[in-house]
């Protein structure tokens, strides 16, 4: 069962960052990924692969890409990230036993100044979209997985 919770842990923390990158990305455009835009202020330009290492073991991650921005685009996020594993462990933890609030994710994207490396309505559609994920989790049907450990027991 240990093997299990950790890769939960692992799948939890690449969701926050996951989703806490699109929403950095959401700011730096100024639109959401479908909505078009005035080309001048940037695009989407697909994804590549991020990698944390954690206690729980390697996380990899989608990190979206930017081209067209007047600076070039730098995520302030995954800047922070390489310090925060352990926090990030924790929310992820938290995430699955008793939901996320605003303040976690808050305190979780800040850097060492203190600053919000994320914006007040790009935390709280993170929660909202990792709630949602959660309240599946959470409601999913264990009938197919006692049944194995039922009949393991009797065998």
């Amino acid at each position: 069962m240990p093997a299990d919770r950790g890769e939960l842990v692992k799948l939890a923390a690449r969701l926050i960052v996951e989703e806490a990158l699109e929403e950095e990305v959401e700011d730096v455009l100024g639109r959401g990924y479908y909505a078009h835009g005035n080309e001048a202020g940037g695009h989407r330009n697909g994804y590549r692969r991020g990698k944390l290492d954690t206690a729980e073991g390697r996380i990899e991650y989608g990190v979206p890409q930017v081209r067209g921005t007047l600076e070039p685009f730098r995520s302030a996020i995954r800047e922070a990230l390489g310090t925060r594993s352990e926090e990030l462990e924790r929310l992820a933890i938290e995430m699955y036993a008793r939901g996320l609030s605003v303040r976690d994710i808050e305190a979780a994207f800040t850097d060492a100044s203190g600053k919000s490396l994320l914006s007040k309505s790009a935390v709280s559609q993170i929660t909202e979209r990792l709630w949602t994920d959660y309240q599946a989790f959470a409601g999913r049907d264990l009938a197919e997985s006692f049944g194995v450990l039922i009949h393991r027991w009797h065998c």
